[in-house]
């Protein structure tokens, strides 16, 4: 939907990444391993500080396993497990994240078992919320460190899990806009990317996720568990910004 024409100017922010998917199952060996679905806003750059987002896990223990669950991250803050919502393999799940000023929304439901949604809200301050770049993504979550420094987690074997309904929307001097990923108006903002992550990947684990190419519609691709001697155990996805609709 557009409120004002399609080549309105847009301030060159985000405010809502949205989209659903249906939780993939873990296969699970004897090392510890994780894989994370999330929509999200900010942090696609070096240069970000924030980054908002909402998914579910597919984790696997170092006894074979398997553990699912929803959760939420207000970067540089650690993550916040969402107790109440239990999340099994096969389940719709659908999530949004919305930023109004300093205000991040994030909300996230399991549409097939009608569990109640969970919604949060939270006010964000130093550093206030990115919304430089809305994402749609699967990934090795990281393990981060002293001074921000972040090991890339051994990925699980998720098999494949597809985004659909992936849309974002940005709101500008001259109205609000809402599109797919390959809404022309994006391009104002930069580039768009769907592409696996590069880097931060030990040779013993060499896996990666793989993303499709975009479906028809503009708002739907899939994404692969992948091994490869020159894999990376990354992310990856779609990411809109001023810079990119595509993976990190």
């Amino acid at each position: 939907m557009t409120a004002g024409s399609r080549n309105a100017r847009l301030d060159r922010h985000f405010t809502t990444a949205s989209a659903t998917w249906v939780q993939p199952s873990a296969t699970c060996g004897l090392k510890a391993s994780f894989a994370a679905f999330w929509v999200g806003l900010g942090g696609y750059y070096g240069r970000s500080k924030a980054l908002e987002q909402v998914g579910t896990e597919a984790d696997c223990s170092s006894l074979g396993e398997a553990f699912y669950y929803a959760w939420y991250e207000f970067v540089p803050r650690p993550p916040v497990t969402i107790q109440h919502l239990h999340v099994h393999p096969g389940d719709t799940i659908a999530a949004y994240v919305h930023v109004s000023s300093n205000t991040v929304k994030v909300s996230v439901r399991d549409i097939t078992s009608g569990a109640p949604r969970f919604t949060f809200r939270q006010v964000m301050r130093n550093p206030a919320p990115d919304t430089s770049a809305a994402e749609w993504i699967a990934e090795a979550p990281s393990n981060c460190g002293a001074h921000n420094r972040c090991k890339p987690l051994r990925l699980t074997n998720f098999g494949q899990v597809t985004f659909t309904s992936a849309s974002a929307t940005a709101i500008g001097s001259e109205g609000l806009h809402r599109g797919p990923i390959t809404d022309p108006v994006w391009r104002q903002y930069g580039m768009i990317v769907l592409a696996p992550g590069t880097g931060g990947a030990l040779p013993a684990l060499a896996s990666f996720a793989h993303p499709s190419a975009l479906g028809s519609d503009g708002s739907s691709f899939a994404v692969s568990y992948a091994t490869g001697a020159t894999g990376t155990t990354g992310t990856t996805g779609a990411s809109g910004a001023s810079g990119a609709t595509g993976a990190t």
